[in-house]
């Protein structure tokens, strides 16, 4: 169900169903883009991911920050005992200078099949990973900005684990963690288990445990809105569905179960608030733990399956919808996204990624396509283009809104929107 359901989410969101690059355990360099948020590096297979870990685990500097990283492909890495997954940032040493610090932008896109361990003796031997934290990535820095991304797979380790992050003081957005993880000492999390992260329109699907400071989204520290959990979540103390401990969750709710063998500080939405912190408009399932703090409100399931709770979760703003497919379990799933809700492609055997969006002079255009009509937001096509699609020049447009019609080789028809500054 869970994988169902993330297609779901995603398709909502804007995501393409592509084929999968398989991770064949080899490295390839990155070969398509500069770097900078007009022109990213394109990561289009899984040994160009592996490249990137590579780079910056045995480069001793922090070369990432300020780069833009955009994922072009699904990705499965096809982990086991056997083939594991070196989280970004992992070492060999001096590891402060290895956290990834620009901006990875997933595309909407999975990876899938990641397995992490830090016991394993391949780590322990053969990585040299000397971070003590463990995630995808092991650090993000303050500027980093992790969004538009679905991760599946299962990590064990005795450090500070994330599903997406270790430990981050950066942002996340769109990001879907169906991680299962175990963290035997430490803290743990789907998005980020330690730091100070921004966390918006995530979800965890995925069943976390760990030893003290263990939450859904997040584990100690951060600020959470207009998310939600799925996941079941266990800990020895310091619990919580949304958070382990945190002053700021606005608009979330969860569903997942909550164990604590030993708390003092455990809850549904979040097991310890430090004073001066604001935890508003929360909502949780009705027993999915047997005794919570006062930190958001008990709900039915009745309840929250419908368009009441919709409304009142979105608390004035517009990023909740009813699960009108029922593959949230009937649960309310995000109806906003940054492209806006009408992006949803037309033909989903066919990949157009158009970036930067919003854009100031060029759109650049990541797909098999062979012609553009540009429309303003009444219907006037405003120019067309069947040469040098791969990158359009926009800068005489007025500031708006505009719909970007391509034509497909294979003869389909895929719109996109993009916001003119």
């Amino acid at each position: 169900m869970k994988k169902v359901l993330y297609i779901m989410l995603f398709l909502v969101l804007g995501m393409s169903l592509t084929a999968q690059s398989v991770w064949d355990g080899k490295r390839e360099a990155i070969s398509s883009g500069s770097g900078t948020e007009s022109d990213p590096y394109l990561i289009e297979n899984a040994q160009q991911l592996a490249w990137l870990v590579y780079s910056i685990n045995w480069d001793y500097a922090r070369w990432t920050s300020d780069k833009y990283f955009l994922l072009t492909t699904d990705i499965e890495l096809n982990g086991s005992t056997d083939n594991q997954w070196i989280p970004i940032g992992a070492g060999p040493s001096m590891s402060s200078m290895k956290y990834f610090d620009g901006v990875f932008d997933g595309g909407f896109h999975s990876i899938t099949g990641i397995y992490i361990d830090a016991d394993n003796a391949i780590n322990n031997n053969n990585s040299m990973w000397v971070s003590s934290y463990a995630g995808f990535f092991t650090e993000l820095g303050s500027n980093a900005v992790v969004k538009n991304l679905y991760l599946e797979g299962f990590i064990e380790t005795g450090r500070k684990t994330g599903g997406f992050a270790g430990t981050s003081n950066g942002d996340f957005e769109y990001c879907v963690s169906d991680v299962d993880i175990v963290s035997t000492n430490q803290t743990a999390a789907g998005i980020a288990s330690f730091g100070n992260p921004t966390v918006r329109y995530c979800a965890n699907l995925g069943d976390i445990k760990g030893k003290n400071g263990v939450g859904g989204l997040i584990g100690m520290n951060g600020h959470v809105e207009n998310s939600y959990n799925m996941g079941r979540v266990e800990a020895d103390d310091v619990v919580g569905g949304i958070a382990g401990r945190s002053n700021d969750i606005k608009n979330c709710y969860n569903v997942g179960d909550i164990y604590a063998s030993n708390a003092s500080y455990k809850g549904a939405i979040v097991g310890n608030k430090p004073s001066g912190g604001n935890i508003s408009n929360c909502y949780y399932l009705e027993g999915c733990i047997d005794e919570s703090n006062e930190y958001g409100e008990p709900k039915t399931a009745d309840f929250m399956r419908s368009q009441e709770f919709v409304y009142l979760l979105n608390n004035e703003t517009s990023c909740w919808v009813m699960d009108t497919l029922n593959e949230n379990d009937g649960y309310p799933v995000f109806g906003e996204t940054p492209f806006g809700i009408d992006e949803i492609l037309t033909d989903f055997t066919d990949v157009v990624v158009v970036y930067p969006n919003p854009v100031v002079d060029y759109v650049c255009v990541a797909g098999d396509v062979v012609s553009c009509d540009v429309f303003d937001l009444v219907g006037k096509r405003v120019f067309s283009v069947s040469t040098n699609i791969n990158k359009i020049a926009v800068s005489d447009l007025p500031s708006g809104i505009y719909m970007m019609r391509f034509l497909t080789k294979n003869g389909n028809v895929v719109t996109k929107k993009i916001v003119k500054k």
